[in-house]
């Protein structure tokens, strides 16, 4: 390996790390299964999964140290990928699919995020890394660290991990020349019985509760689109060519279009690995003379180019109107390191450079995600920490008024909407709080409570006679959706 090329993986391991840790302190909570996990642990309840019990360990240390075992997670899944696959897909192959999964738009800043989505990903994408390795070297180590794998992601996300997997098994031993092979592994056994041993021991839940992206459909292939979006001609022609070879009997095609079939079907992240690989095929091949999917490489870099070039201009417009110079610069900045170094991608690959083609495209999103997170994302925090300031200035008012220790918190949490961070913030903060989810609810709490302090919407608040409650404090702010709303602290 040359020193460039050294050189170059050192950069992007350097950005990778600190897209996975940098801010982690600084952004508050996100609605819907971060806070709803916080909010869980801080009321002492826990439903058994895996990564519950593990932030459980950590999440009354601070926010960072909350989010710290997700980004860790995917850290470490990089060279175990790396030990499982590199002989079987070959050391470039391996080396160019962790590039564009460092690079991706999802994976990184999805391990930022304290849910199960990570460790969903994870475990399914190294099992089914471990499921191949056996399947093309039978060996006893693999088979137990598969059992390993297997048992992990089941318990973190059943449904998902035993569609996906068992799926994927049942596909390959009648797809591949190898797969009697399986035959000794049992994956189609052994995945039913590690369900239902832990499902006896009140380990496994199923309610989704705990993730982002789960079993919903429409944000699945949305965030997987966007994920890996710099390199979206390359696995377009990947995932076309599969489809092309897997019906001469490639081997390689058969198992990355099974893969990806029942990845689509048991909505797994695991998708992200494999569309990766994809990729990373594309990129060994593409600069070989008669390569034939240059046109849909092509193509889709240059749609890329043209989405990012309106999205740009859409950002700066929206940043300098929100926030002022400060709003604009940022955004020419996030946008415009990351349509550079696409454009440059796209000059390599109209020349047949392939350093400027996979130095653009990984570069590009791994520099997309760091200036996000450093020049964007303290302008959207300034609007976003609501939450926290509101408990915090509740706390510092209940103090100074001298109220009792017993002092009930009551949240409003309207049905159908994510968790609210607000509830999180407040879970910690004060021992008894009650959450609220109806205007029924939300009378009779008023007309039981004996001192209490209230936090909803001030549209909620209009609804409620004029004279039921004292307002102390009003505050605005935006939702993780980026819509304006404004809250009301009210004293009983």
């Amino acid at each position: 390996m040359s020193i460039q090329k050294r050189l170059f993986i050192g950069v992007a391991a350097i950005l990778f790390l600190a897209n996975l840790l940098v801010m982690n302190d600084f952004t508050s909570l996100w609605d819907g299964p971060e806070s709803f996990i916080f909010w869980q642990l801080s009321q002492g309840g826990s439903k058994g999964s895996l990564y519950e019990g593990v932030l459980s360990m950590v999440y009354n240390l601070g926010i960072f140290w909350f989010r710290l075992p997700g980004a860790l997670l995917l850290l470490l899944a990089m060279p175990l990928y790396w030990l499982i696959s590199q002989k079987i897909f070959g050391r470039q192959a391996t080396l160019y699919t962790l590039l564009a999964l460092a690079a991706s738009l999802l994976m990184p800043n999805l391990a930022k995020c304290a849910s199960g989505d990570v460790w969903a990903m994870v475990t399914q994408w190294l099992a089914f890394a471990t499921l191949i390795r056996f399947l093309k070297q039978p060996e006893r180590g693999w088979q137990l660290l598969f059992y390993l794998l297997l048992a992990l992601a089941v318990w973190v996300q059943p449904m998902n991990a035993l569609i996906f997997l068992l799926g994927v098994s049942i596909y390959l031993y009648f797809a591949h020349p190898q797969g009697k092979n399986l035959i000794r592994l049992q994956p189609w056994l052994a995945g039913p019985a590690f369900a239902g041993i832990l499902y006896a021991l009140n380990m496994l839940s199923f309610d989704g509760q705990g993730f982002v992206v789960g079993f919903r459909s429409g944000r699945f292939f949305l965030w997987n689109f966007l994920g890996l979006l710099p390199f979206l001609g390359f696995w377009m022609a990947g995932l076309w060519e599969s489809f092309q070879r897997a019906r001469k009997g490639e081997e390689l095609a058969r198992i990355s279009l099974g893969a990806f079939i029942f990845a689509m079907l048991g909505h797994s992240l695991a998708l992200q690995g494999i569309l990766a690989l994809l990729v990373a095929k594309q990129w060994q091949g593409a600069f070989q003379s008669g390569y034939p999917y240059k046109p849909i490489v092509l193509t889709g870099a240059l749609l890329h180019l043209l989405g990012i070039f309106f999205a740009a201009i859409l950002l700066m417009i929206g940043g300098f109107h929100e926030f002022g110079p400060l709003g604009f610069r940022a955004g020419v900045a996030t946008t415009g390191a990351y349509w550079m170094l696409s454009f440059v991608g796209v000059i390599g690959l109209v020349g047949g450079n392939r350093r400027y083609v996979i130095g653009g495209a990984v570069l590009a999103g791994l520099l997309l995600t760091t200036l996000f997170w450093l020049q964007l994302n303290p302008l959207l925090e300034s609007r976003r920490n609501w939450a926290s300031r509101l408990v915090q200035e509740t706390a510092v008012y209940s103090k100074q008024a001298g109220q009792p220790p017993v002092l009930n918190i009551l949240v409003f949490h309207p049905n159908g909407t994510p968790f609210p961070k607000l509830a999180a913030y407040a879970g910690a903060a004060f021992p008894h709080i009650r959450l609220l989810q109806t205007d029924t609810e939300l009378r009779a709490a008023l007309a039981e409570a004996q001192v209490s302090y209230v936090l909803l919407p001030v549209e909620t608040a209009r609804k409620l006679e004029p004279d039921s409650g004292r307002e102390i404090k009003r505050i605005e702010g935006w939702t993780d959706g980026l819509q304006p709303l404004e809250y009301v602290l009210l004293s009983y």
